[in-house]
């Protein structure tokens, strides 16, 4: 092989391997979804032998709300204006015994929002605390102002819980409507 050729495929394989690492790259990152957020709390659980959490419309439609009314309001906080991250899970119908929120903020992918959380030991906690079997995440793009600097981000909400039994809902809905008929 003359000095040419082997210059050629010394170029091209250097090239070949950038590719392969800028595209390997590019596959480990994922956009900010509720579906993939969902898969990346899962391998976290799973990892550690903990069941995988149940995706649940009620808590999708709560986080979601959650995150257009921090965009909305301006806010990134668990307590804002009035609000618990509860007052957005019973406002859809979810009745739980426990539950947990994981915000997020500025982040390009689901693997770095998650990351986070799995670096900080309260968000952490959430995630593989063994009590929640269900999930919801909410991404919403939009506006944010910060420091009178106007920034395009992602604000993300993860709602955890357990729903309560539902023969304990059924016993407390018993209990609220006969006070209601005796304490007339």
């Amino acid at each position: 092989m003359n000095y040419k050729n082997k210059n050629k495929i010394t170029v091209i394989s250097t090239i070949v391997a950038f590719m392969f690492v800028f595209n390997l790259n590019f596959a480990l990152a994922s956009e900010i979804t509720p579906e993939n957020i969902i898969d990346q709390v899962n391998k976290e659980r799973v990892t550690r032998d903990l069941a995988p959490l149940e995706t649940n419309e009620q808590l999708e439609n709560a986080a979601y709300n959650k995150s257009i009314d921090m965009i909305t309001r301006n806010y990134f906080e668990h307590y804002a204006h009035g609000l618990t991250p509860w007052s957005f899970i019973i406002a859809q119908g979810y009745d739980y015994t426990v539950a947990g929120e994981n915000l997020a903020m500025g982040f390009d992918s689901s693997e770095g929002v998650v990351n986070a959380w799995m670096n900080s030991p309260a968000h952490r906690a959430n995630i593989l605390n063994p009590e929640f079997e269900e999930i919801g995440v909410g991404v919403v793009k939009g506006e944010y102002t910060e420091n009178n600097q106007k920034m395009y981000t992602t604000m993300t909400t993860e709602l955890l819980a357990r729903p309560k039994p539902r023969v304990i809902q059924i016993f407390e809905t018993i209990v609220e409507t006969f006070s209601r008929i005796f304490n007339r």
